[in-house]
């Protein structure tokens, strides 16, 4: 797990074909696990909405091509650009 607040990144496009790690309930059951945090709002800059998924996302302008869970709001898991989030980033199991 790494610390990337602050980190500017964009959704991952057509992931929700991805299933949950076995022995989660959703992503970001996953997500609270791994960082045992509990959100309460979005994690995108500014944005104070409730209604939160674990999405999938990867680092902008990055070489490191990595995709990452981090809770977002259902809108600003539809976004198509790039914005910075201010939560931990949990990588994605390799072994989906």
């Amino acid at each position: 797990m790494s610390n990337f607040k602050g980190m500017l990144v964009k959704n991952v496009i057509g992931s929700s074909r991805f299933v949950k790690p076995n022995g989660y309930a959703s992503w970001l059951d996953y997500w609270k696990a791994i960082t045992g945090k509990n959100p309460h709002f979005c994690s995108a800059s500014g944005c104070l909405k409730t209604d939160l998924v674990g999405a999938h996302v990867q680092k902008a302008y990055s070489i490191d091509q990595r995709w990452y869970i981090v809770p977002l709001c259902s809108s600003c898991n539809q976004r198509t650009d790039t914005f910075e989030v201010n939560e931990i980033l949990v990588p994605v199991p390799s072994n989906l």
